[in-house]
């Protein structure tokens, strides 16, 4: 069996209105995204799912962390995920594109699978860089002997140097005329 079928919210059989799941990414969810830099979380997922007759409006709510490697230091470290996403369900023979925020289904379909726009949410939640968070009193989380490699191989600001090919020279003569 796929382990992201339990990522699927059946709506049929529900009334309109405003209906609440709740859902868990952990280890082994990473685990089915080969591509994904995070292997280890643990996040709370809330959707609330409004049914209309014509439409199906989900609303995502994430809490918890990713474990993903430091950018800097390149040792792990645990990332705190929040946010808030929606995603607009319409039923529909053919898609057409309004946009990111809408997906089709067939209009007899009595299921939408979510799986993959959790991923794609968490991963969209994330820093770009991703950097061990300052202590309390502002230092670094970070390796503090790969820090200080770091700072024992930066480059040395050089002095300017005029680069300029003398070879221009006679032709700003001419410009200068």
């Amino acid at each position: 069996m796929n382990y992201l079928s339990q990522y699927t919210i059946t709506f049929s059989g529900l009334k309109e209105g405003i209906h609440l799941f709740d859902f868990t990414a952990d280890d082994r969810f990473f685990d089915e995204f080969e591509e994904s830099d995070i292997r280890k979380g643990n996040i709370k997922i809330q959707v609330k799912l409004e049914k209309r007759s014509t439409y199906l409006r989900l609303t995502f709510g994430l809490n918890g962390e990713v474990e993903l490697m430091c950018d800097r230091c390149l040792e792990n470290y645990r990332q705190t995920i929040e946010s808030s996403n929606q995603m607009l369900v319409k039923f529909s023979e053919t898609e057409t594109d309004d946009g990111d925020e809408v997906i089709y289904i067939h209009p007899g379909a009595h299921q939408v699978e979510i799986g993959k726009l959790i991923y794609e949410f968490i991963v969209l939640s994330i820093p770009i860089r991703h950097i061990h968070p300052d202590d309390q009193k502002g230092r670094s989380l970070c390796n503090p002997d790969m820090l200080h490699k770091l700072e024992e191989y930066r480059a040395i600001d050089l002095p300017e140097v005029n680069l300029i090919d003398p070879r221009w020279n006679d032709l700003k003569k001419i410009i200068d005329k």
